[in-house]
């Protein structure tokens, strides 16, 4: 059986992929200069006077505000993720060999490794 190795050159690149996917969800994801997709989101220009595009307005405006929330709770995810990542780095550059740490204490130390609930830390 080999040992498993913490390389840190790479886990710096998966916080720096993580950092980048924040900085488009912030800034590009739903952002635009004529018409960002948000609960602004126009598709019709002006006051529409008929029902079909009064109708078309409002559900491009609930459309682009549910774009806009579901953006926000990926962004605030890989967030959450990134600060585990982080906060986690010194038990990997401590470890000499990974297969053998305990995953039960490693879930009690950072939960937000465990956010969905999958590891139990007891084998299947």
């Amino acid at each position: 059986m080999s040992n498993i190795t913490f390389d840190e050159q790479r886990y710096n690149q998966l916080i720096g992929v993580l950092d980048n996917i924040e900085n488009a969800l912030l800034h590009t994801a739903t952002a635009s200069d004529t018409n960002p997709l948000d609960a602004d989101f126009t598709l019709q220009p002006g006051t529409q006077k008929w029902a079909l595009a009064i109708s078309l307005v409002s559900k491009g405006k609930t459309f682009g505000g549910s774009v806009a929330q579901q953006n926000e709770q990926i962004r605030q995810a890989v967030v959450k993720f990134r600060n585990a990542l982080v906060a986690a780095k010194g038990v990997f550059k401590e470890t000499d060999d990974l297969s053998q740490y305990d995953i039960s204490r490693f879930i009690a130390e950072y939960p937000d490794f465990n956010a969905g609930g999958g590891f139990s830390g007891t084998p299947h």
